[in-house]
């Protein structure tokens, strides 16, 4: 059974969206260590180099809890609303968590915005989705019923 050619580029567009995503993510990713210090250092001018660097670790780890937290999230998430829904709230939530990153005062303010998605929620959840749409993968569990 062969899909129809209109839904394969569909969901081949998806993929190429979501690759890009990710492209764009990792650029973030690898970003991060080199802005990050002097962010700190902004934000907290009067704090001793090694305040800023428990600070700089602390949001690295906060960042990596969100990753695995977003996988679960958004996984969950695309059963119950959809792929293409949950793929959608997960670029509009990186896009508005990330701008809120410019208006930062604190350092708990910048931890707080890297946990929820700039890439920790997004980068689990725009990865999987759109790989389980190119797969055509079903809404069901696996070994649950149909």
């Amino acid at each position: 059974m062969t899909q129809p050619k209109s839904s394969n580029n569909g969901a081949m567009a998806a993929l190429i969206a979501a690759f890009l995503g990710w492209l764009f993510d990792g650029f973030e990713i690898g970003l991060f260590p080199l802005i990050g210090k002097p962010a700190l250092q902004d934000l907290l001018p009067q704090a001793s180099a090694i305040v800023q660097t428990q600070w700089f670790t602390v949001i690295i780890a906060v960042f990596l809890v969100g990753a695995a937290t977003g996988g679960v999230l958004f996984g969950w998430l695309g059963d119950k609303l959809g792929r293409v829904k949950a793929m959608t709230l997960a670029i509009f939530t990186y896009a508005i968590f990330s701008g809120l990153c410019a208006f930062v005062t604190e350092a708990w303010h910048f931890a707080g915005l890297r946990f929820v998605p700039p890439s920790a929620w997004v980068v689990s959840g725009r990865w999987g989705l759109p790989w389980s749409m190119k797969s055509g993968g079903t809404r069901t569990a696996p070994g649950s019923p149909a």
